[in-house]
């Protein structure tokens, strides 16, 4: 399980990660919960793109080590970006998967769907975000806030409270995901730190950038 979180703002796109890996057995419980190895994220570059997953180790690696995604148009964004992720980039992603061998067997009785995978998907490209869930159907969120994962609930919550209502600039952006990041890790046994970010700004990419401390928290006073 895991904690990724997006934000998407005028001109970039900056998501995070944790680094936790809680392993289960076939019933269902945790039995063991250990840390990405330095080097490793479950956000990462592929070309042109940021790609994550929340789900299953087996998704991020064949995203990061297998993928190749297609070269996306040019600057694009809005509809023309929006057909490009549809008719391209998602066709190409189910080839990969399938042919690794990452997707729901066909007859199995929880299949609803011709094509299934069972993590969640965070696509950066052209600053842009996107969410692809198992049926690989994709959703963009009209807040620009986004979250999947164990910890989902407690990063949307918190960035719900950090977004001023003018928006963020990049620099803002990073302060509140890693504060959601943050408050996911306190209240899911499933989410730690440290975490990485990522963005993108008009073609540009960032490093992956380890995040070992919290950010500095406000000082309280108390009342009597």
């Amino acid at each position: 399980m895991t904690t990724l979180v997006g934000i998407q703002g005028d001109g970039y796109a900056v998501v995070g990660a944790d680094t936790q890996i809680t392993s289960f057995d076939n019933s269902g419980n945790p039995y063991q919960i250990s840390n990405l190895a330095s080097g490793s994220a479950k956000i990462a570059t592929n070309g042109k793109y940021i790609l994550g997953a929340a789900g299953d180790m087996r998704a991020i690696n064949l995203l990061h080590h297998a993928f190749a995604p297609p070269a996306p148009p040019q600057e694009a964004r809005g509809k023309k970006l929006d057909s490009f992720i549809t008719a391209k980039f998602i066709p190409a992603l189910t080839e990969c998967f399938d042919t690794y061998g990452y997707s729901v067997p066909d007859g199995k009785d929880n299949k609803d769907h011709s094509s299934e995978q069972n993590s969640t998907i965070i696509v950066v490209v052209n600053a842009t975000i996107y969410l692809i869930e198992n049926d690989y159907s994709w959703t963009s969120e009209a807040s620009g806030m986004y979250a999947a994962g164990s910890g989902a609930p407690y990063a949307l919550g918190a960035l719900s409270v950090l977004s001023p209502k003018k928006g963020m600039n990049l620099q803002q952006a990073k302060a509140a995901l890693l504060k959601a990041l943050w408050t996911a890790a306190k209240l899911d046994p499933n989410t730690g730190s440290p975490f990485h970010t990522l963005s993108q700004e008009t073609g540009t990419t960032e490093k992956v950038v380890p995040i070992k401390s919290a950010p500095a928290r406000p000082k309280t006073t108390r009342k009597k």
